[in-house]
């Protein structure tokens, strides 16, 4: 696997454990603010797996405890354990965390990717995974103060 293949590899590994995560928790959220925040996130991650569908037809988590993607899809399991609909605060930095590494990870497919076609689809959704991250940023700045 090449190294941008590896990185749209890790960039559907965190958009699916992102969505995934999202998606689970939603029904224990009890604010209509943050329930508006995470079915947005969630919609975002589900339409940008479709999209990377044919960059990476099949998302293999792999053994490498390492990469960005392990990182995230370790921080998500262990915020979904921690999370309480009541007081979300406890999940909200390591969320706006897995915001940014997808982030950075679609600015480095874009830059290393010689096809137009992808390079297309990933600006389009630049400014919705920083939304996303906003999102999960202000929720931390928020519960925080």
């Amino acid at each position: 696997m090449n190294s941008n293949e590896q990185v749209l590899q890790n960039m559907a590994r965190i958009a699916q454990s992102g969505r995934d995560f999202f998606t689970d928790i939603y029904p224990r959220v009890l604010s209509s603010e943050v329930r508006t925040a995470f079915a947005y996130v969630a919609d975002v991650k589900s339409r940008l797996l479709r999209d990377l569908a044919p960059w990476v037809p099949h998302i293999e988590r792999s053994e490498d405890r390492t990469s960005p993607a392990a990182t995230v899809e370790k921080m998500y399991d262990d915020a979904r354990k921690a999370f309480r609909g009541d007081v979300p605060a406890p999940v909200a930095h390591a969320l706006g965390f897995g915001e940014a590494q997808l982030c950075k990870l679609l600015q480095r497919a874009f830059d290393e990717s010689d096809s137009p076609a992808l390079k297309q689809m990933l600006k389009s959704y630049y400014a919705e995974l920083l939304i996303c991250r906003q999102a999960m940023w202000r929720l931390h700045a928020r519960l925080a103060a």
